[in-house]
């Protein structure tokens, strides 16, 4: 059984470079869509605060969600935001046209990590559609734009809602005390744009931040927390039923906990408070294996349980 005590590369590579020009209908499109004046979306009145500029975006990648293929590369469109305010913007545009998430609360289920514990942390919402709970092995995806990339993480829960006044005043330890469930997770790496994760950082973070989907584990109480030596922990993975690769202590930020003040925080700014029941998904320990179409990848972590998705 080889151990890891560093993650690796899973070789998530780029996809092929061809795209129509983003923001008119792809080409092929059937003739009864491309005759459709009213097939796009009217960003203006769906989404006011996104900028205009950010149209082309925002069109892009809801085009390669309706047809279920990238139809664009985020190269072209990435120079059209001006910032991360607006990529983040062309994320809650489409989560409106797709309805990922109830427009009058906050986003139930975020991923949020960084590099390290210098780093900035990044924290994205994720479409509430796409999480599996309560299955020992999750069901492959409908739609695969680029890759099947796995991460093994740890999902922690919040008891009870908080308001933005309550988050500015968290600490390391008062946000844990506020969790009140603990499970493994699995997320699915995957992007919709043709030039895949060599797209812009700016592209990718209006794609959802590289997100797929996500599987959750059964919640343990948050007691499995405590006095845990997380530099000791042992998260083991296999595909198809092969050999299991080990990795202890992997965590980027030592602690899965570590980021739940600053996720919190971020919340309640974007939205005005966080409500009970939110999931953080909190970063991969076995770094990012490429999966096939077919493929079965399963994890375990010791003392916290394990899970399955079939790809």
């Amino acid at each position: 059984m080889p151990e890891n005590n560093q993650y690796q590369d899973g070789g998530c590579g780029p996809a092929p470079s061809v795209s129509p020009f983003a923001n008119t209908p792809p080409m092929g499109l059937a003739p009864e869509l491309r005759d459709q004046q009213d097939v796009l979306p009217a960003w203006k009145t769906l989404a006011p605060a996104l900028h205009e500029d950010s149209y082309a975006t925002a069109d892009a990648l809801w085009w390669s969600r309706k047809l279920g293929q990238a139809m664009a590369l985020g190269a072209d469109v990435a120079p059209l935001m001006r910032g991360e305010d607006d990529a983040r913007q062309v994320q809650r545009a489409l989560a409106r046209a797709y309805g990922w998430w109830p427009a009058e609360r906050a986003p139930r289920f975020w991923k949020s990590g960084g590099a390290n514990r210098t780093a900035r942390l990044l924290h994205v919402p994720l479409p509430e559609d796409g999480v599996h709970q309560g299955l020992a092995v999750a069901p492959a995806p409908r739609a695969v734009f680029n890759l099947r990339g796995v991460e093994a993480e740890i999902a922690l829960r919040l008891g009870r809602d908080l308001s933005a006044a309550q988050a500015s005043a968290l600490t390391a330890e008062s946000a844990l005390e506020l969790i009140d469930g603990v499970a493994v997770a699995i997320e699915w790496v995957d992007v919709r744009w043709r030039d895949g994760l060599e797209a812009p950082a700016l592209a990718l973070l209006a794609d959802g931040q590289c997100h797929g989907g996500l599987a959750l584990g059964e919640w343990l109480p948050p007691a499995v927390l405590r006095g845990r030596d997380w530099t000791q922990q042992a998260c083991r993975v296999q595909v198809n039923g092969g050999e299991v690769q080990r990795f202890v202590g992997t965590h980027s930020l030592g602690d899965p906990a570590w980021l739940l003040a600053d996720w919190l925080q971020h919340v309640a700014a974007e939205y005005g408070s966080v409500p009970a029941g939110s999931v953080v998904t909190t970063g991969s320990w076995c770094g990012c294996p490429k999966l096939q179409a077919g493929d079965r990848f399963d994890i375990a972590f010791t003392g916290l349980g394990q899970l399955g998705w079939q790809f």
